[in-house]
């Protein structure tokens, strides 16, 4: 009988039975129907390349000069979100021996790898080495999904991903203007893919706490890249006066930013995805593109903060003045967003504080950089110490109910 790579153990989704969370991977385990996925050394050891990816594009995102710059490095990041949603999806109850597992988690990883050292010069000299690997990567997951007989069709997300991935890489061959409008209609393709076949994971059964805790990890590896952006630069700056608190309030603000996802947006999308009569439209909407939208938002916040933090008292002049309050109303707009597909309403306080956001987005570039990371941050704050004391209180949520969501409201 074919193993998997998690304890095969029955366990009570709310029952503290009092064991880690995530457990060691084992050679042999009896399959169970009812069997908890838990995340894996593994896929823990996989993901580190994507913390590798997210400090590379956000780097390229900080240094950029100007729109051309921001969009040209956003858009290297398509690929990699897109092998990393692929492998979560497709390794959630894949019922396979430990070893080939592993083996086929660390070549994914080290086409990703590649990829990720490619992104400084990949409009330069290394825009073929950067689609190979990509492709490779896109071969790689065509196994996986081989093995899983994830889709049933011939023309599925797998098949169209392989042709994607073998254009990426032709078009690395392209004149470095040209390649970039190529990469960008492929980029659009792939983006569309999941509307346009997506439906065809629509009788698939996903883990409902595998698959959440994953796409909460990649929130949390997002996430770090704020710490290690604004940690870099208060490690060349002389923690006093407007410095040290640009480094405090920056702090805050990135804790404040974990809160609002994994307070309660974690657990309502473990929740919605148990209860959603078709998983995989969730799995489409809310975790492929809302999660996409929550990395980027915060990739642009974390910019922003290494920049604020770099120079507090300086005036940030064009796109460098709106990456922080843009990524933080990307952030906070988003679940307005993942909550309408998942129970069709909208939090008021959510809707209010992206919007907000917004209004200090457009007031940026005439403060100095301290300026709107203390008003964000102090918005952040305000946002999650309402929502606790209204949750804890009792009282109904405050929703703006726009339709039926996939798990019902």
């Amino acid at each position: 009988m074919a193993t998997q790579d998690y304890r095969d153990t029955p366990i009570e989704p709310d029952r503290d039975d009092g064991r880690p969370d995530i457990e060691a991977d084992v050679d042999a385990a009896p399959h169970s129907p009812h069997a908890v996925q838990r995340v894996t050394w593994a896929e823990l050891f996989f993901d580190l390349v994507f913390v590798f990816a997210v400090t590379q594009v956000a780097h390229a995102v900080s240094v950029g000069d100007g729109w051309g710059d921001l969009g040209r490095s956003l858009l290297l990041f398509v690929p990699f979100w897109w092998a990393w949603v692929g492998c979560t999806i497709q390794f959630n109850g894949l019922v396979v021996s430990a070893t080939r597992r592993h083996l086929l988690l660390l070549a994914i990883a080290g086409a990703a790898f590649v990829m990720s050292i490619s992104v400084p010069d990949a409009y330069g000299d290394r825009g073929v080495l950067f689609g190979g690997a990509y492709f490779g990567a896109r071969i790689l997951l065509a196994v996986v999904g081989r093995i899983r007989e994830a889709f049933r069709q011939r023309i599925n997300p797998i098949s169209g991903a392989l042709v994607t991935g073998a254009l990426w890489m032709l078009a690395g061959l392209l004149p470095a203007g040209t390649r970039q409008w190529a990469w960008l209609a492929l980029a659009a393709v792939e983006l569309s893919m999941p509307l346009v076949l997506g439906h065809r994971l629509d009788y698939m059964r996903f883990d409902a706490s595998h698959l959440p805790e994953r796409f909460g990890l990649f929130v949390i590896i997002a996430l770090g890249e704020t710490l290690v952006g604004i940690g870099q630069g208060g490690t060349h700056k002389a923690l006093d006066g407007t410095e040290g608190t640009a480094l405090f309030v920056a702090f805050i603000l990135s804790c404040g930013l974990w809160w609002t996802y994994f307070q309660y947006g974690a657990s309502a999308a473990e929740h919605a995805l148990r209860v959603a009569k078709i998983p995989a439209a969730l799995v489409r909407s809310s975790f492929s593109y809302g999660h996409l939208a929550f990395v980027v938002g915060i990739i642009l916040a974390a910019a922003g903060m290494a920049q604020a933090v770099a120079g507090p008292a300086e005036h940030p002049h064009g796109v460098h003045a709106l990456l922080l309050g843009s990524g933080v109303s990307l952030y906070t707009a988003t679940f307005c967003y993942t909550r309408i597909v998942m129970f069709g309403g909208a939090s008021y306080t959510r809707v209010i504080a992206s919007l907000l956001a917004i209004v200090i987005t457009v007031l940026s570039p005439g403060l100095p950089a301290l300026a709107p990371l203390v008003m964000l941050a102090a918005l952040v704050i305000a946002l999650n110490a309402f929502e606790l004391y209204w949750v804890t209180s009792g009282r109904p949520l405050m929703l703006i109910n726009v339709g039926q969501g996939a798990a019902g409201r």
